[in-house]
């Protein structure tokens, strides 16, 4: 389990976190509960300490996965959260999880107090944006084996843990493609070298 305490004690000195104790919420979640639904305001930015989730939306009746998050990772609507919009997807626990969160208007009184909070806020959401866009780039512009190799090698702990149908639309593909991928990365794998 990674406690969101020892997370901040490697980006804040100790007496900010002791400051931003009392404005942190632990949520429990079972699994198939929610973190937000879509539609709702997203009013919290949360840090994972144990479980899994992930964020989707509904297209034309079928659910694309947009993220897929593990313990150490910060969960929120970006767009929802920092316009005051009804968010466009949902984020949901694949497994029991436990939260740590900020309430919106807890996170702003914090910022006010300590300008440190506010530019680790702002390294956060870069990465987020940064995620978004290789993602994007990634679907644009790798095919399906690329991006399954690339997704196996960063991240080999989702293969464990997130059902193989939410890894396959979260690739961009349909469950059989992945199979198919899959199973001609294992025998390539496992085949004998040849050497001369």
């Amino acid at each position: 389990m990674m406690d969101i305490y020892t997370y901040f004690a490697d980006h804040l000195p100790q007496d900010s976190i002791e400051s931003i104790r009392p404005y942190m919420h632990k949520q429990l979640l079972d699994k198939d509960d929610f973190f937000l639904r879509e539609g709702q305001y997203c009013q919290k930015i949360g840090f994972v300490e144990k479980g899994s989730f992930v964020f989707y939306n509904y297209i034309d009746g079928e659910k694309k996965v947009c993220n897929l998050a593990l313990e150490g990772s910060w969960i929120t609507h970006y767009e929802s959260l920092t316009q005051n919009s009804p968010a466009t997807e949902a984020i949901q626990a694949l497994e029991p999880s436990q939260v740590h969160y900020f309430e919106v208007s807890g996170l702003k009184h914090c910022e006010d107090e300590l300008p440190e909070l506010k530019e680790f806020r702002l390294q956060l959401v870069g990465a987020y944006y940064s995620q978004t866009i290789r993602r994007a780039s990634s679907l644009a512009n790798l095919g399906a084996e690329e991006r399954y190799l690339n997704l196996l090698n960063e991240q080999p702990e989702l293969f464990q843990r997130v059902p193989l149908y939410l890894i396959a639309s979260y690739l961009g593909i349909k469950p059989q493609s992945l199979s198919r991928i899959r199973k001609a990365y294992q025998q390539k794998k496992n085949s004998p070298k040849i050497t001369s």
